[in-house]
């Protein structure tokens, strides 16, 4: 018992710091942001627990069947006793909450001091904006914007090292990946921008290809949006922490290594590999976010 009660004061002070969720579409470099701030002393952001979009649906199945069990127990063997309570939503929201914070616990000790932020960063989370939103009222969400056709190129190499028998089985080359991704791309764009028009003070919209150009000044937007501070010598520390040069083992920005998860880091690919079919293609699923982001 002393062990439970040891771990809920640890998940208790977890919870008096900022929450925050990353998400973004595929390969939209949502895995960089989150190394970039998890770097902060202050703050702990890890990945992919998929809270969101997996284990919320497994516990509120698993908590529904368990209802059922309950119920019968207490209209058959109990019925003359009130029996045992039936758990409700919010009992589900505090055991999704809980399962996040043990990841969080498991990972950096910011010694005496308190973290201030703890993210979690799947890029699904951009799917389930508003599942996160009712569990978590007072979380902030972060929404990493790259352009949707450096996304899919990055998608298919990125899928043919770690599925490659699932993409040859369904994509036999790229442009039946790109034609689809474009459709995904737009939707998850149009959800996201509904969400944070519902929700302006909680969402913050950040490009990939602005946060490349000028890490320190973009990071520090990030920051501010969290209320997390940061003097010079910790914002450059972050900014090297996630260097690509460092990332990737030696390489500069640009160079191409198809075996790694950080493969090239250069925007623009899009223009090495999409001829024109099936770049015309993209737009025509997607030309309206295109031209919202300054893609176009």
């Amino acid at each position: 018992m002393n062990g439970f009660r040891h771990l809920h004061a640890t998940l208790g002070r977890l919870a008096e710091a900022q929450l925050f969720f990353i998400g973004g579409s595929m390969k939209s470099g949502t895995t960089w942001l989150q190394l970039l701030l998890d770097s902060h002393p202050a703050i702990a952001c890890k990945g992919e627990s998929h809270v969101a979009n997996h284990l919320s649906r497994l516990l509120t199945e698993s908590l529904a069947r368990h209802n059922q069990l309950l119920a019968h127990k207490n209209a058959t063997i109990f019925q003359e006793l009130s029996g045992f309570p039936l758990y409700g939503g919010g009992d589900l929201a505090y055991l999704i909450a809980a399962a996040l914070l043990l990841g969080v616990a498991k990972g950096k000790d910011p010694g005496p001091a308190r973290l201030a932020a703890i993210g979690e960063k799947t890029p699904d989370n951009i799917r389930h904006l508003d599942l996160l939103r009712t569990i978590f009222p007072d979380a902030r969400f972060i929404h990493l914007v790259r352009d949707g056709r450096d996304c899919a190129v990055s998608g298919w190499f990125h899928n043919q090292r770690s599925s490659p028998d699932w993409i040859r089985g369904n994509f036999p080359s790229l442009s039946g990946y790109a034609a689809l991704f474009a459709r995904e791309w737009a939707k998850d764009l149009a959800m996201a921008g509904a969400f944070a028009g519902r929700h302006p003070e909680a969402c913050l919209t950040l490009r990939y290809e602005d946060l490349v150009d000028d890490t320190p000044r973009q990071l520090a937007r990030v920051l501010d949006f969290l209320g997390v501070a940061a003097d010079q010598p910790t914002l450059d520390a972050c900014c090297e922490a996630g260097a690509f040069a460092r990332l990737s083992g030696g390489r500069a920005p640009g160079e191409e290594d198809r075996a790694s998860f950080f493969r090239k880091a250069r925007p623009g690919d899009w223009r090495r590999h999409l001829d024109a079919a099936q770049e015309n293609e993209f737009r025509a699923a997607a030309t309206p976010w295109l031209e919202r982001f300054g893609y176009a």
